[in-house]
């Protein structure tokens, strides 16, 4: 069993990384901080780097989306404490504290996520624009951002709970995207 469980906090941990490099990524090319330094750059590859923002955040999204979906015949957080509980394998108060964090913390935010992934873009909802939709998520960049901090956070409590071990989360892509586009931006002398 407890190879069961470094397999299942394995599965999670990838997720949550997947999900932060997107959000990375995505948000450089949207941020109020960086997008102005590379508009130029970025509108001289039009096509590649519409598709690019929307290929991150819809990449973002689904990982967190798939990280709190309740289905309990895939990895994820919520069947992953339902799995602990019953099985006894943590103390209770750990339980109680990765519940909270859980229910008080991630769900709210992952509720914005869920109306986006499943109105906007891993289904397309014939009832509303995606306008509307996103107008009915209210989720902001930081909402975004916060999610993923917050899993990154329950996560190491989970595994330290378990195996006395954390997770770096240390992969970045900001660095790498904002060289890419710096290089781009020599290249072309925009």
């Amino acid at each position: 069993m407890s190879a069961d469980i470094d397999n299942y906090i394995s599965e999670l941990c990838h997720t949550t990384t997947v999900a932060w490099l997107n959000y990375e990524i995505w948000w450089v090319y949207k941020s109020k901080d960086t997008r102005p330094v590379y508009v130029n750059v970025m509108n001289k590859y039009g096509l590649f780097f519409q598709t690019s923002i929307h290929a991150h955040f819809v990449a973002l999204l689904l990982a967190l989306y798939r990280l709190y979906e309740t289905r309990d015949d895939t990895f994820n957080i919520p069947s992953f404490l339902k799995i602990l509980r019953n099985e006894s394998r943590l103390p209770e108060t750990t339980l109680d504290l990765l519940e909270g964090i859980y229910k008080n913390e991630a769900k709210p935010l992952w509720i914005k996520v869920n109306i986006l992934r499943n109105k906007a873009f891993g289904h397309r909802s014939v009832a509303h624009t995606v306008e509307e939709v996103f107008e009915e998520a209210r989720v902001t960049p930081n909402e975004l951002r916060d999610l993923v901090e917050i899993t990154k956070k329950l996560l190491n409590k989970l595994t330290y709970s378990w195996n006395k071990n954390v997770h770096a989360f240390n992969l970045r892509s900001r660095e790498d995207t904002l060289r890419l586009l710096n290089d781009l931006k020599k290249m072309h002398k925009v």
